[in-house]
């Protein structure tokens, strides 16, 4: 399974009344990477469908879920902080984790708004599996909102470092680093064939586990991928009734004795459990990309 490296930042304005002259330090800030919650995968070629006495056919993994992966570095944060890159000797003061989980329009009950800290290098998580992340929220100025994780490292070096243009007589140094989850349209695709492949729990099925309603739902982003650039509205048509799709063919049941390809919710579908909250983290995800591309926007 493939993995995705991740970092996050916390922007802050620290003086630094323990050293002398009271110096103002900026906080060097890094941009914020983008990930996402599926990418395309394959499972390096062991695992094809077997065709009987026609061989193999295609890669049956064709989606893999995305990780966050902080790697600190051999010691004391280095891979996050300059002067290590630099060669200056310096040291840790603190280091802070923040994960901020903005409200979402649909779905509340399952992906409420949180503002998660972690202090200290031995209580920080290093490791966030992102599948069922809220993506973001639009908010009234037409900006987004998104799910981030954000890294600041305090560390002061032992002289001056005149390397830093931001702070050239300060001895006390912030590093901010930021990745937020995002959605697109090839993001949500990626989503739904993930969640195709993935069982839920010991039911002997997939999360979506009605192969029609599979086949339509991947026809329908299929057919909004097609309209996104040349006819928006039909785009967004479709994505509505990808939306619609999905709440009508809840499966909120486990039947492991009854594996059948088709049936009738609540045994059959598209999973919504607290657990596995597979309708709601896709219709989110619809809304948001829809919302983020105009598709929904009115015409004027």
């Amino acid at each position: 399974m493939k993995k995705l490296m991740l970092v996050v930042v916390v922007v802050s304005l620290i003086a630094s009344a323990a050293f002398a002259g009271r110096v103002l330090v900026q906080p060097i800030e890094h941009p914020c990477s983008t990930v996402f919650e599926a990418y395309p995968g394959d499972s390096n070629g062991t695992d094809l469908e077997f065709l009987g006495y026609k061989g193999l056919g295609a890669d049956v993994i064709q989606a893999v879920p995305g990780v966050l992966s902080i790697v600190p570095g051999p010691e004391c944060w280095a891979n996050y902080v300059k002067a290590a890159q630099a060669g200056v000797a310096y040291y840790c003061k603190n280091v802070y984790l923040t994960k901020v989980v903005p409200p979402v329009g649909e779905c509340q009950h399952r992906f409420e708004a949180k503002n998660i800290t972690q202090r200290g290098s031995d209580g920080i998580r290093l490791w966030w599996p992102l599948m069922f992340e809220p993506t973001g929220v639009m908010l009234p100025d037409g900006t987004f909102k998104n799910t981030c994780w954000t890294l600041t490292i305090f560390y002061g070096t032992y002289a001056p470092w005149q390397d830093d243009p931001k702070n050239p007589a300060s001895t006390n140094h912030t590093e901010v680093w930021c990745w937020c989850v995002d959605a697109d349209l090839a993001s949500l695709k990626n989503l739904l064939v993930l969640f195709h492949e993935l069982p839920f729990g010991m039911c002997e099925v997939p999360l979506i586990s009605d192969e029609e309603v599979y086949a339509t739902l991947l026809a329908l982003i299929d057919e909004a991928i097609a309209k996104a650039s040349t006819d928006p509205f039909g785009a967004g048509v479709a994505l509505q009734n990808f939306e619609a799709e999905i709440w009508d063919n809840i499966a909120d049941a486990c039947m492991p004795n009854l594996p059948n390809p088709v049936g009738d919710p609540p045994y059959f579908g598209v999973v919504e459990t607290e657990c596995y909250p597979v309708a709601c983290k896709l219709t989110t995800d619809a809304e948001y990309v829809a919302q983020k591309l105009g598709l929904w926007t009115p015409a004027k």
